[in-house]
């Protein structure tokens, strides 16, 4: 079995490549620059924005994990002749009918796959553990961090989670034809999860939020519109915690402080 992997550097992408190999299953890891890849791993250097970019990496895959809004995705369906695709999706999608701008390329990839002949397994999980990572420059300048939607707890899930559920997915085909919704252990506002970031960092960080009018001016139009249509308007789509990490891997989701501890370095 070969499996094709794309943004395998990425998160989620270098988190399925092992559980893959963990596995001892093939990979063809896509990536946009050349690096040095473990046995069983095979390298396939595309731009997924181009696209006829993964046409060629599709010969001979038994599975594929794609993620949404490429412009790679509708060839690359085309090529794939029999394989189980996998798609890392949004908990937003379900509002891409209504015209959010997050949850449309969501959509719109998913109804994609779902047209294309070929197995599917959709994922839709919450936000990412690994979004933290956004506040490094402000730990760097200091103990003080600002996010918007103060207010809003988020259900925030662990990319090595989703890897291992997609993992799951792409090597026992039980799971084609169903959509997935994830999560993590708990939803915690960025105020607790600034408060796990100080205890895992040993700092005294202070958080401050920023006011929905800062928080407007500071992302594109069109994004902003889409942030707040999900955490305010709809933010049980980020907050409510749910089931299927434990029943489909056995085991509870792996909590905030632990993705601290293992990423404490890059923070």
């Amino acid at each position: 079995m070969t499996v094709l992997v794309m943004g395998a550097t990425g998160n989620v992408g270098g988190a399925i490549v092992q559980a893959l190999r963990d596995r001892e299953v093939a990979v063809t890891a896509v990536s946009r620059h050349e690096r040095q890849w473990p046995s069983g791993v095979q390298g396939f250097v595309a731009d997924p924005n181009t696209p006829e970019g993964l046409v060629s990496a599709a010969a001979g895959v038994d599975g594929a994990f794609l993620m949404s809004g490429y412009a790679a995705e509708p060839a690359l369906l085309d090529a794939l002749s029999d394989a189980h695709v996998v798609l890392l999706s949004s908990s937003s999608a379900q509002l891409g009918a209504a015209g959010n701008a997050m949850g449309a390329y969501h959509l719109k990839s998913e109804q994609a796959v779902q047209a294309s002949g070929l197995a599917w397994t959709i994922l839709r999980p919450c936000s990412f553990q690994s979004n933290v990572l956004r506040w490094r420059d402000q730990l760097h300048a200091g103990d003080v961090v600002r996010a918007p939607f103060a207010d809003t707890p988020t259900a925030l899930i662990d990319p090595a989670d989703i890897a291992e559920v997609a993992a799951t997915a792409l090597t026992q085909r039980r799971h084609a034809g169903h959509s997935y919704r994830l999560s993590g252990p708990e939803a915690l506002t960025p105020p607790e999860q600034v408060a796990r970031l100080a205890a895992a960092l040993d700092r005294p960080l202070t958080f401050e939020p920023i006011p929905d009018d800062g928080a407007r001016k500071q992302l594109p139009p069109e994004y902003a519109e889409a942030s707040f249509d999900i955490f305010r308007d709809h933010p049980e789509l980020e907050s409510e915690v749910q089931p299927t990490v434990e029943q489909l891997l056995g085991r509870s989701p792996g909590r905030l402080e632990d993705w601290l501890i293992r990423h404490r370095d890059e923070l």
